[in-house]
């Protein structure tokens, strides 16, 4: 119960980027490797596999409603290394949550509650991904959290954030 609240809980308070159809879209961006930096390191994709869009649609609602949709991931144009449209590989949906308080219980740290994986299969190169809301208490708050798509080894597809036109 406690990494189905802080999936739904996340979404809540992922950034409306923009409105159409009664749904929040969220545009996620490619994932790029970690740089150890000090100086800036060449970009490249931190997984093979590629997508030529990635969208995490939510209810326009303020509040959670319990037992409904909280939110769509549509996915389209995913590639493998080659170049072509994959079939049935299987990616994962990462909900990572920040610090969570529930009204009676108290305040979990960031961490405390574990993240939520979602996984799903990709055919001829898509995917719409549904996900319900579970039950959860009136009155609870969620602080920050992420959404991120791994591929079949675990590396990073694509994740909230915001991207200039090339």
């Amino acid at each position: 119960m406690a990494t189905r609240l802080a999936a739904l809980l996340v979404l809540v308070l992922l950034p409306t980027l923009a409105f159409a159809g009664g749904l929040n879209r969220n545009y996620l961006v490619p994932s790029f490797r970690s740089c150890a930096g000090p100086a800036a390191c060449p970009p490249q994709h931190d997984s093979s596999f590629t997508f030529e869009s990635a969208v995490l649609k939510t209810p326009v609602s303020r509040f959670l409603r319990s037992g409904k949709t909280a939110f769509i991931l549509d996915l389209k144009g995913v590639r493998d290394a080659a170049g072509n449209l994959v079939s049935g590989v299987q990616l994962t949906v990462v909900l990572a949550t920040g610090q969570i308080t529930v009204p009676g219980i108290g305040t979990f740290p960031p961490g405390a509650i574990p993240d939520t994986r979602v996984t799903f299969v990709v055919e001829r190169g898509r995917a719409k991904v549904p996900y319900k809301a579970p039950e959860v208490p009136r009155g609870t708050v969620v602080e920050g959290g992420a959404v991120t798509i791994l591929d079949p080894e675990g590396r990073r597809l694509a994740t909230i954030g915001s991207q200039a036109a090339p």
